[in-house]
Formats: structure tokens, C-alpha cells, sequence
């Protein structure tokens, strides 16, 4: 999983840098402004800390297992 920046044109998320994508690749679009600070709860926060710590430790978990996981909603 990668971040990527883009632009709607005409309706249509361009990506600036989406040449290498393969055609019908899966995309998440987040919309927001990246100006506004993000606001979290100390939960939230705790679990960053937490998730910060394990990466840290090397107990990671493979990104397409993490997606496979969100989608089932484990």
C-alpha cells in the first residue's frame, strides 16, 4: 500500500504519478483537505502509539493479509 496524490478533472480521480498502475487497479480514495488537522481520540491515539511500537519490534503484518482482514471486518 502506497499514498498518492491526484486531482478530480472532469469527475475523474488523475493521479499524478498513476502511469505505472495497472488498468482496473483497486484505488481508496481518501477526500479531505490536507490543511485541516485530523482530529483523533485518545483511543486513537493509544492504538498508533501501540502500532508504532509493534512495527518497531518487527511484528508486522502484510499488507495485502491487513486488506484481506478489513475486508471480512475482523
Amino acid at each position: 500500500m502506497e499514498i498518492r496524490t491526484g486531482t478530480v478533472i472532469n469527475g475523474a480521480i488523475v493521479l499524478e504519478d498513476g502511469e505505472d498502475l495497472e488498468e482496473g487497479a483497486l484505488v481508496t480514495v481518501w477526500v479531505g483537505n490536507p490543511l485541516e488537522p485530523v482530529q483523533v481520540t485518545e483511543e486513537e491515539l493509544h492504538l498508533i502509539k501501540n502500532g508504532k511500537a509493534a512495527a518497531a519490534r518487527g511484528e508486522l503484518l502484510d499488507a495485502r493479509a491487513f486488506l484481506r482482514e478489513l475486508r471480512r471486518g475482523v
